[in-house]
């Protein structure tokens, strides 16, 4: 007991003695002596002046601790005058009686004011990195050694301070303003409260104030971390946002970060906000994003996020993801789905407005479900289902690679009038009726389309005419765009076609290899052309080539050959034996004849073919072939006028048994009338030339006569000689 009572007053006298010694520093020892020393030294460390503007503050019991006034550490050389840090004031304490047994226990941490710059020049250089770069080897600790217990904190405060990262070779400013943060007590594997709220200024363009609160636990022995209940409330400000900003919440039931294992979870997420600004609806557009769990596994290189549920005024889209090699290569995966939303309602709530239509029943219908998948590189969307109306779509939409914008697609429609979204017809009084101006050939989007694959149409109908299995190739790339194979069947025969568009110079050049056949062109015309004037079924061949900056210079500038033939039609409208029936009476000042049948011109074939130069197609061998005529010559149509000029010859065969007037016309059999067409092709005007048929008759006819008087009088001749 005598032992343990004389180690009792030895460790009592040098406790006693070392706070004799600690009270003699404050009271003898002016921290403010050594303000040059530390400058000195902080400078031998660095390289940077420091600069210690305010007084030093040191106090012993209980607490050893030391309070600093204004304080900055100078930039690094070419990164100018203004300090790298700078304090208005710091503060930090320990209790001295545990660290004399080893413990450290640290109370309040205070910092008021920092300001610190991190600023990368145009040459890339940045003035931080010499900081690194002076800092000297420590000598490892011992194997054997125990490590220090990790500290504990009574509490951290940071008041007003400020961060600004500025990269000059990009020239872009950030920074992080107003910046407060408080804390409860730190202690590892103990929760503690964290709150703080700071701005970041994008500039000039953004700002967003940002709050948290939350509850920490810090596990640092073990490097697991969890953040419970976070709430984060963000004002988003700036060009294009509402003076108030736009708020966003962001709210979850915890995050959790095992870093020694690289786990990662994140538990009911939530995300609310109401989009506003420039093109949005006043009141806004609510949006929320939710999702069940995010997990992520770094060691494996997993992630799992499931749960995910968007709604975007009303419209709701929902998915799932999975990813592997997220670090090295990643690679996602996942469905995703969109409810049905009636297009027509949804829209205005989005601040769109809807184009009228010719159909006011069209974008009622849309929906869609498919399976996306992404990579560094690339991203898909297979397995698509997408229905607009009545019309639904499957296959795939993708981009094949980001850098190069590859577009790949392989889809599927089962049916689609295109006609139904076009804008409603405005009628027009004939005298106001303008031509619509040409479409611009939008070369640089051509130049920079990267695109391949097909589309397939069960039924379409564009611009009024009708297909059914359309299959339609597309692969553009470099400026130069190919549209083959281009197949359809179409009234009853089939089309296909190959089309070029070469848009690697500013004028776009067209190529056109099309082929019909078997065509029914009675309903072709009357859907494409709105007109009832043709019939017939039969095929055509265009080979064509065209030049310009719009369609109307590709019109202009077409050139190539064209072929048709046609059987078994009619020329609805016109009846040419009719008209020269009536031409005839006329000239013969007869009775006009009355039409028996429905005004019409049937034959039985129509062919030819001709060149085509600046848009004009020239037709030598017209040949058309009837019951009573046979119809031959030559004519130009000009395709961007829309107009044809032919001047024909009509070769009566004989004469029909119907009509009063059969036998009075039986002069005209194995005559040859001259026929003129011209007008719009829509609705060509036909007239029979008999005035000049008479003037060719009675020329052939004096010919003829002059002919025999030549003749009698080389007989009498001959009579006479013979004398």
């Amino acid at each position: 007991m005598r032992a343990l009572k004389i180690a009792g007053i030895v460790v009592g006298g040098i406790v006693a003695l070392i706070v004799v010694l600690l009270l003699a520093v404050v009271l003898f020892v002016d921290p403010n002596d050594y303000r040059a020393d530390i400058e000195r030294a902080v400078e031998s460390k660095t390289g940077r002046q420091l600069t210690l503007s305010g007084d030093l503050h040191l106090s012993i019991f209980p607490w050893l601790a030391l309070k600093a006034g204004p304080a900055s550490l100078g930039d690094a050389p070419g990164f100018g005058d203004e300090p790298f840090i700078a304090i208005q004031e710091a503060r930090v304490g320990v209790r001295l009686l545990p660290l004399l047994s080893g413990k450290i226990e640290v109370g309040d941490v205070r910092l008021a004011g920092a300001r610190i710059r991190l600023i990368t020049d145009e040459q890339g250089r940045n003035n931080w990195a010499d900081l690194g770069e002076r800092k000297e080897a420590t000598t490892p600790a011992p194997a054997n050694e125990k490590p220090m217990e990790v500290p504990t904190i009574a509490g951290l405060e940071i008041e007003d301070a400020a961060v600004t990262l500025e990269n000059r070779q990009e020239k872009t400013r950030r920074v992080v303003r107003d910046f407060n943060l408080k804390t409860g007590r730190l202690a590892s594997g103990e929760p503690f409260d964290l709150n703080t709220d700071f701005v970041l200024d994008q500039e000039p363009s953004l700002s967003a104030r940002v709050k948290l609160a939350t509850q920490v636990t810090a596990d640092l022995e073990a490097n697991a971390h969890r953040l419970a209940k976070p709430e984060i409330d963000v004002t988003i400000t700036g060009q294009g946002y509402p003076k108030e900003g736009i708020p966003v919440k962001i709210v979850a039931d915890s995050l959790s970060a095992d870093v020694a294992r690289e786990l990662y979870r994140l538990e009911a997420l939530s995300v609310t906000t109401t989009w506003k600004g420039e093109g949005f609806p006043a009141a806004g557009v609510p949006v929320v994003l939710q999702a069940k769990d995010f997990n992520a596994n770094l060691a494996a290189q997993t992630l799992e996020l499931s749960g995910l549920a968007l709604d975007l005024a009303g419209a709701h889209l929902s998915g799932s993801l999975t990813g592997k090699e997220i670090l090295d290569a990643p690679a996602m995966s996942g469905p995703l789905k969109l409810d049905q939303v009636s297009l027509r309602t949804w829209a205005p709530k989005l601040g769109v407005s809807l184009p009228a239509t010719t159909d006011p029943k069209v974008f009622e219908k849309l929906s869609f479900s498919g399976t996306v998948s992404m990579t560094k590189s690339s991203a898909e969307v297979g397995d698509i289902v997408l229905q607009l109306d009545d019309t639904i779509a499957k296959g795939m939409l993708g981009v094949a690679d980001f850098d190069s914008k590859a577009l790949r697609f392989d889809l599927n429609v089962d049916r689609i009038n295109a006609d139904r979204y076009l804008p409603p017809p405005v009628e027009q009084p004939a005298k106001t009726a303008t031509k619509e101006p040409p479409t611009p050939i939008p070369v640089e989007t051509l130049r920079n389309l990267n695109a391949r694959g097909q589309l397939q149409v069960g039924e379409a109908i564009f611009a009024g005419i009708k297909f059914t299995k359309l299959k339609l190739g597309v692969n553009a790339r470099d400026g130069k765009v190919r549209f083959n194979p281009s197949q359809a069947s179409m009234y009853g025969g089939n089309y296909s076609g190959d089309i070029g568009i070469d848009a690697t110079s500013d004028v776009a050049r067209i190529s056109l290899d099309e082929h019909i056949s078997g065509v029914d062109f009675a309903p072709l015309f009357k859907d494409f052309f709105e007109t009832d004037r043709v019939a017939g079924k039969g095929a055509a061949n265009l080979k064509l080539t065209g030049s310009g900056k719009n369609t109307d210079d590709i019109m202009k500038t077409l050139e190539g050959t064209v072929d048709f033939k046609v059987a078994d039609g009619a020329l609805e409208g016109t009846d040419l034996w009719y008209e020269i029936r009536r031409a005839r009476a006329v000239l013969k000042q007869q009775a006009i004849p009355e039409r028996t049948g429905p005004a019409r011109t049937a034959f039985t074939a129509l062919t030819g073919s001709g060149a085509m130069k600046n848009g004009v197609l020239s037709n030598n061998d017209l040949n058309v072939a009837m019951q009573y005529l046979k119809v031959t010559g030559q004519g130009t149509v000009d395709i961007p006028a829309s107009t044809l000029d032919y001047k024909l010859i009509a070769a009566v065969l004989k004469i029909p048994r119907e009509g009063a007037d059969t036998a009075q016309m039986q002069d005209m059999v194995d005559a040859e009338i001259p026929v003129k067409i011209t007008g719009s092709l829509t609705d060509p005007k036909v007239r029979p030339d008999l005035e000049g048929y008479l003037k060719n008759e009675l020329k052939q006819r004096v010919d003829k006569e002059k002919g025999k008087v030549e003749e009698k009088l080389k007989d009498k001749l001959k009579d006479l000689f013979k004398r």
